[in-house]
This record gives structure tokens, C-alpha cells and sequence, in this order.
């Protein structure tokens, strides 16, 4: 089954924003967010929705629920809007499925993206209001457990050891206080890596 609508989503709400700071977007933020939100949806679509009107409509529904889930997130909690969007882009992406099957982002990568997305600001979004403060970055363990990712499914168990050992001289040199995220950092990415490796191979064959 492709994953493109997932995809999109946490891209758009977590990649590259802290998703617990939209909550607390001004409306002029608020907006430029949801210009992102059109391009990143339309990137991951727009070879396959919109040469029909179901696929249209999909991309239109996409967008909107993104915009006003964002928009509740002022009212509701969290935890409750991920729950909600997760249900719903993976009904979204059911009534596309034999669209997104045919897009130029393979069945395959759009797995292999979505497992990334969970190994990276996944772990991140668990983390915040726990062991990361909620308007920390997260930049060190995010490109520690992305190389681990990377490195795990390609099988170069080598590399996944340099990466930790290079984000832990990193730590060192750059954090002043030890943190528990040293360990929970690389344990959580070579976890989630090689269950998501076992998924994909179960499920794709």
C-alpha cells in the first residue's frame, strides 16, 4: 500500500516545524504554514491526483484537513489531532491507493520515507515535554538517528557505529551537561530502524 498522504502530513507538521510550537502560531505563521502545507502535499501527488477529479479532490481534502486540524490544534490537544490525522490520511490514502501506486515516489520509497520520518522527528516528537525541552530542536539526535536509518536498511551495520560514535563526539564537544537522549538518541534509531526494515520486508514483500 503506498504511504504518500502519511508522508506528506508528518513532513509538513513535523519535519521541518516543531510540532508543538503551530499551537502557538500567530495567524501571518499560521498562513506561510499553510502555503508549505499545498506544496509539500502537491510534491507528493501531483503526477497521479491531478489527471482526475477523485485524485483532486483527495489533494483538496488532504490539504484542508491539514489546515484545520492545524487550526484545532488551539483548542485540542496534541496527542488527539495526530490520532485524528493518522486515521484519516490512511483512509485518504486507501481511496487513492490505485492512483498512488502509479507515482513517480515508488510504493517502496514511500515506506522507506515514512520509516525515516518515525526514526527521526518521530522519536522527537515523544521526546519533547519528557526528556527534550518542547521548543528544543533536536538536531544532534534527529541527524544521528536519520544516518542510522540510512545506514541499518542498507545493511552497513559499519557505518551505523561511526554515526554514533560522530554524534557522540559531537555531544561532547558542543553539549555542555550530560543528557539522557545520548543513550536514548541511538537506541531508539537502531530499534525503530530495524523493526521498520522487518515491516517492510513483511509487508512488501
Amino acid at each position: 500500500m503506498p504511504l504518500h498522504l502519511l508522508v506528506a502530513y508528518y513532513v509538513v507538521d513535523h519535519a521541518f516545524v516543531n510540532n508543538t510550537k503551530l499551537s502557538k502560531m500567530d495567524d501571518k505563521k499560521l498562513w506561510t504554514h499553510f502555503i508549505w502545507v499545498i506544496l509539500v502535499f502537491l510534491a507528493f501527488t501531483f503526477d497521479v491526483f491531478l489527471s482526475n477529479p477523485l485524485g483532486i479532490l483527495l489533494l483538496i481534502l488532504s490539504i484542508g484537513v491539514t489546515v484545520t486540524l492545524d487550526m484545532g490544534r488551539k483548542k485540542l490537544s496534541n496527542h488527539l489531532i495526530e490520532i485524528i490525522a493518522f486515521f484519516i490520511f490512511l483512509f485518504f490514502t486507501l481511496l487513492g491507493k490505485s492512483y498512488l501506486s502509479k507515482s513517480f515516489v515508488t510504493i517502496e520509497f514511500s515506506w522507506y520515507l515514512l520509516g525515516m520520518l518515525a526514526t527521526t522527528v518521530g522519536v522527537t516528537y515523544f521526546l519533547r515535554g519528557r526528556i527534550l525541552a518542547e521548543n528544543a530542536t533536536d538536531s544532534i539526535g534527529i541527524a544521528e538517528r536519520m544516518s542510522i536509518f540510512i545506514f541499518v536498511l542498507a545493511g552497513h551495520w559499519e557505518w551505523t557505529l561511526i554515526a554514533i560514535g560522530a554524534a557522540l563526539a559531537f555531544r561532547v564537544v558542543f553539549s555542555k551537561d550530560r543528557k539522557i537522549e545520548w543513550l536514548i538518541s541511538p537506541v531508539a534509531g537502531i530499534g525503530l530502524s530495524f523493526l521498520w526494515q522487518l515491516l517492510m520486508r513483511s509487508m512488501l514483500g
